[in-house]
C-alpha cells in the first residue's frame, strides 16, 4: 500500500473521529440545554398564565373605562390598573423571550446572560411588590366594588386609607417571604450552567 493511500486512510480516520466528537458535543449541548430549561418551566408557565389573566382583566377594564370615563374617581384607579397590567404583560413576555432564547446553538456565556436577566427580572418583580400591592389592592377594590356591586367605596375613605396602609405591610411580609424562600429552580439552572462551563474549560 502506497504512502498516499495510508495518508488518505489516516485522514479519513481523523475526519470520522472529528465527526463523532462533534456529534457527541452537539448531543451533550442538547441534553444540557434540556436540563437547564427543565428548571425554568415554572417561569415559563407562570408567565403564560399571568399574560392570559392580565389580558382578560385588561379587556374587562377597557369596558369599565369607557362606561365611567367621565368620573375621575373611577377613571383614575381603572387607568392605574391598566398600567399595571400592561407593564406586567410586557415583563412576562420578556421572560418568555428569554426562556425561548436559550438553545443549544448559543454559547454558555450567552445562556448565562439570559439566566442572569431572568434572575434580575425576578428580583425586580419582587421589589416592585412594595409599591404594587398597596396601589393595586386599593384601585382593584374601588373598581370591582363599583363594577360588581355598584357601590362607591369613596364613602368609606377612612377604610380605604387603612386598607392601603395595611396592604403596604402585607407587601413587606410577602417580599420578605419571597426573599427568604426564593424559587430554587432558576438558581439550580444557573448552578448547573456554571458546572458546564467548568467542564468546557477542562476540555
Amino acid at each position: 500500500m502506497e504512502l498516499q493511500d495510508l495518508t488518505s486512510i489516516w485522514n479519513m480516520s481523523d475526519d470520522s473521529l472529528s465527526n463523532n466528537l462533534k456529534v457527541n458535543k452537539d448531543l451533550f449541548k442538547e441534553v444540557s440545554v434540556s436540563k437547564i430549561k427543565s428548571h425554568l418551566y415554572e417561569i415559563k408557565w407562570s408567565a403564560i398564565f399571568e399574560i392570559v389573566v392580565n389580558i382578560l382583566f385588561f379587556n374587562y377594564l377597557l369596558g369599565f373605562i369607557i362606561k365611567h370615563y367621565t368620573d375621575l374617581n373611577l377613571l383614575i384607579p381603572a387607568v392605574i390598573l391598566q398600567v399595571i397590567f400592561i407593564l406586567s404583560i410586557i415583563l412576562k413576555i420578556y421572560n418568555l423571550r428569554l426562556f425561548y432564547s436559550i438553545n443549544s446553538q448559543n454559547s454558555i456565556v450567552e445562556t448565562q446572560k439570559s439566566l442572569a436577566r431572568l434572575k434580575y427580572l425576578q428580583l425586580l418583580d419582587t421589589k416592585t411588590l412594595y409599591f404594587v400591592i398597596p396601589v393595586f389592592s386599593t384601585a382593584f377594590l374601588i373598581v370591582m366594588t363599583k363594577a360588581v356591586l355598584n357601590l362607591n367605596l369613596y364613602f368609606l375613605d377612612s377604610w380605604l386609607i387603612y386598607n392601603t396602609i395595611g396592604s403596604f405591610f402585607v407587601g413587606i411580609v410577602i417580599v420578605f417571604l419571597f426573599k427568604k424562600y426564593p424559587s430554587k429552580n432558576l438558581q439550580n439552572a444557573i448552578t448547573f450552567l456554571d458546572e458546564l462551563k467548568e467542564i468546557e474549560k477542562l476540555n
